[in-house]
């Protein structure tokens, strides 16, 4: 199960959080599952989609793509309860407009930034939706992403949505 069945399973359906939030129309419509939707009103959309290989593993496009966009989601949800808790948060990550991008501007930098008593931090968000990390005592930080948080050091905060 990805991000895209774990949000669904907790929050049903994602698209009218998404335009609450005021995701960008192709976001939704990935969202959506519409395909030909994509390919005709966002073709360039369709077209970064498509160049992420690397990063879809063996998931298509599309369930890529809803992964993608259902993690921003998370994000979202989780920096306005860490704004409610008192710490100054603001998004950061390339796709912090929540555009998809083509896989050449996909970057490895935090997906926020924490500020708390005049400290600035960098925050890598990452969740775990089917109880792999405690089946296997692993969470996978794939292309040189614990040396980045190490280098800069930033925080890493790892939420398990699972039993």
């Amino acid at each position: 199960m990805g991000a895209y069945s774990g949000m669904t399973q907790l929050l049903g359906d994602l698209v009218p959080i998404a335009r609450s939030l005021h995701y960008p129309a192709s976001s939704i419509t990935v969202l959506k599952g519409d395909l030909q939707e994509l390919q005709e009103k966002h073709p360039q959309i369709y077209s970064n989609l498509l160049s992420c290989r690397h990063n879809r593993d063996r998931r298509t496009p599309l369930e890529y793509g809803q992964d993608l966009v259902s993690s921003w989601l998370f994000e979202d949800y989780l920096m306005k309860e860490l704004s409610n808790a008192g710490l100054s948060i603001t998004g950061a990550g390339a796709d912090k407009n929540r555009l998809i991008l083509p896989n050449v501007k996909v970057s490895s930098s935090s997906d926020c930034v924490v500020v708390y008593k005049g400290k600035s931090r960098g925050l890598e968000i990452m969740n775990d939706y089917t109880g792999w990390w405690r089946k296997t005592h692993h969470i996978d930080l794939r292309d040189q992403k614990y040396s980045k948080i190490e280098r800069t050091a930033s925080l890493f905060l790892g939420v398990s949505n699972s039993d």
